[in-house]
C-alpha cells in the first residue's frame, strides 16, 4: 500500500475514501476490533484522532498489572454516553475492586451486551451487579466452582440471553436469578455446578436451553416452555421431566465411557428414556457416544420409541460400534426427510473397551456386529459402507448431506466418490430411491 508523510500525518492510499465515511459507520467498523487496535487508528490522521472515543463497543484483555494504566487512560478518554457492548477479561493479578469499577463503568453507560471473565478464585460478585435495567445479553465466566449466589434480589428486566461459565449455583440461587429475568429467552450453563433440579416452569419466555454439564450426580430438567435443548453431559445423565414444547435437541456425552461400561448397561436404558421424551421433536443432533449407547440398547434387544424427527444430524467417527445404534434410530424414525452425517475424529468409546465389555457380559463381539458392518481397514470403505446402511435403512429420505470435514485424505476422498456413485447408480434401478432427490458430499 502506497504511503506518504505530510505535516506529521501518515497518509495511506485508500484512507481518504474511508475517512470520508460518517463517524457512525467508522465507529461500527472499529467496534469489530479489540479496543487497543481501534485506538491505533488515531495515528492515521487528524480525522481519525478521536473517532475511537465513541465506538459502541469496548473490549479489554487485562491479565497483568502493567496493563492497568493504559485501560484507565482509555476509559477516561471515552466520550460516548451509551455502550452497546463491553467485554473485559482479567487475570488474578487484577484486584476485584478494579474489576468492579470497570463493571460499574459499563453499567453507567447503559451497556446492552456485557461479557465478563474473571480468573480470580476469590472473586465475589457484588450486589450492585444484580440490578441492571439496560443489559440484554450477559455472559459471566468465573474460575471453577466460584459461587454466584446473590444475597439480594435480582433485577435484570431487559435481559434476553444469559450465559454462565464455571459458576457454582445452588437451587435457590438460580431460582433467584431467573425470577429477576422476566424476558429471558436463552439460558446457557457451561461447566457449572448447577442445581440437580433445574425448574424453568416459571420462565415462560425461555425458549432455548444449553447445558454443558459437569455434575457428578444425575439431574432433572423441568422446562415445559423451551423449544431448543442442547445437552452435553460429562458424568451423569439428566432426567427430562417435562420438555413438552421441545422441537429441536442436540445431545452428546463426553468423559463418560468408563462409567457407561461399569454401569451394567444402565446407560442405554436411561438413553432410551431420554429419547422417549424427545418423541415429538422435528430436529435431532447426536454424537458418537450417544450412538454407541444406542448400540448397547440394540444389542440387548430393548424397544426403541417411535420418533417424529424430520431432520437428523449425526456427528461421529465411523466405527462399527456406532452402526447398530444409527440403524435402529433410522428404523425408529419413519418420517425422516433429511440426514446430515458429519464425520470427525472424535473420542468415541474405544473399540477394545467396547468389545471387552461385551465379552465380559457373555456376548460375542463378532456375532454382535455380524450383519451390521463388515471388517474393513480402509477409511473410505468405512464411510461408503456407513452411507449405504444409512440409505438402506431410511426409506423416506429426500436429502442426504455428507460433511467429511477433512476426515479423509485427498487420496481416500477420491476412492470414496466412485464407491458412492456405483451404489447410487444401483439404487436408480430399484424403488428404494423413490423420494431421494439430493445427495451432497462436502469434503
Amino acid at each position: 500500500m502506497a504511503e506518504s508523510e505530510c505535516n506529521g500525518e501518515i497518509k495511506l492510499a485508500g484512507v481518504d475514501f474511508i475517512s470520508s465515511l460518517p463517524d457512525a459507520i467508522l465507529q461500527q467498523i472499529l467496534s469489530c476490533f479489540p479496543t487497543k487496535i481501534a485506538i491505533r487508528t488515531s495515528v492515521l490522521s487528524k480525522r481519525w484522532k478521536h473517532v475511537w472515543r465513541e465506538t459502541p463497543r469496548l473490549s479489554f484483555d487485562c491479565h497483568r498489572a502493567d496493563h492497568l494504566s493504559s485501560i484507565k487512560k482509555t476509559l477516561s478518554s471515552y466520550s460516548a454516553l451509551k455502550l452497546t457492548s463491553f467485554d473485559v477479561s482479567i487475570g488474578d493479578d487484577i484486584s476485584e475492586t478494579q474489576f468492579d469499577e470497570w463493571i460499574e463503568f459499563a453499567m453507567s453507560r447503559n451497556a446492552e451486551n456485557l461479557s465478563l471473565e474473571c480468573s480470580r478464585d476469590d472473586y465475589r460478585v457484588p450486589d450492585f451487579f444484580y440490578h441492571n435495567s439496560s443489559v440484554k445479553q450477559l455472559s459471566v465466566t468465573l474460575r471453577y466452582y466460584t459461587d454466584m449466589n446473590p444475597k439480594c434480589s435480582v433485577s435484570w428486566p431487559s435481559l434476553r440471553s444469559l450465559s454462565l461459565t464455571r459458576c457454582c449455583l445452588s437451587d435457590g440461587s438460580l431460582a433467584s436469578i431467573l425470577s429477576g429475568c422476566p424476558t429471558l429467552e436463552t439460558l446457557i450453563l457451561n461447566l457449572c455446578e448447577e442445581p440437580h433440579h433445574l425448574d424453568l416452569s416459571n420462565s415462560p419466555n425461555l425458549k432455548r436451553l444449553e447445558i454443558n454439564n459437569q455434575n457428578r450426580e444425575p439431574g432433572e430438567i423441568v422446562a415445559p416452555h423451551i423449544h431448543y435443548l442442547r445437552l452435553t453431559t460429562r458424568y451423569g445423565p439428566y432426567t427430562l421431566v417435562d420438555v413438552s414444547s421441545l422441537t429441536e435437541a442436540n445431545f452428546n456425552i463426553s468423559n463418560f465411557w468408563h462409567r457407561i461400561l461399569k454401569a451394567d448397561f444402565l446407560g442405554d436404558i436411561i438413553m432410551l428414556k431420554i429419547l422417549a421424551k424427545l418423541q415429538n421433536i422435528e430436529r435431532l443432533t447426536i454424537g458418537a457416544r450417544v450412538l454407541q449407547i444406542l448400540t448397547l440398547a440394540e444389542i440387548r434387544g430393548l424397544t426403541f420409541p417411535q420418533l417424529k424427527i424430520k431432520a437428523l444430524t449425526v456427528e461421529t467417527t465411523i466405527v462399527r460400534s456406532v452402526v447398530p445404534g444409527i440403524v435402529r434410530l433410522l428404523r425408529s424414525s419413519p418420517g425422516l426427510k433429511k440426514i446430515t452425517v458429519c464425520t470427525m475424529e472424535c473420542r468415541a468409546i474405544p473399540v477394545t473397551e467396547f468389545d471387552g465389555y461385551l465379552d465380559a457380559q457373555g456376548l460375542n463381539p463378532d456375532q454382535c456386529w455380524m450383519g451390521f458392518f463388515p471388517a474393513v481397514d480402509v477409511k473410505s470403505e468405512h464411510v461408503a459402507l456407513f452411507m449405504e446402511l444409512v440409505l438402506w435403512n431410511a426409506k423416506t429420505l429426500e436429502t442426504v448431506v455428507l460433511r467429511l470435514g477433512g476426515y479423509l485424505s485427498e487420496t481416500e476422498y477420491q476412492k470414496l466418490l466412485p464407491m458412492l456413485s456405483r451404489y447410487m447408480n444401483g439404487r436408480k434401478h430399484s424403488r428404494a430411491n423413490a423420494v431421494l432427490n439430493s445427495f451432497a458430499i462436502i469434503p
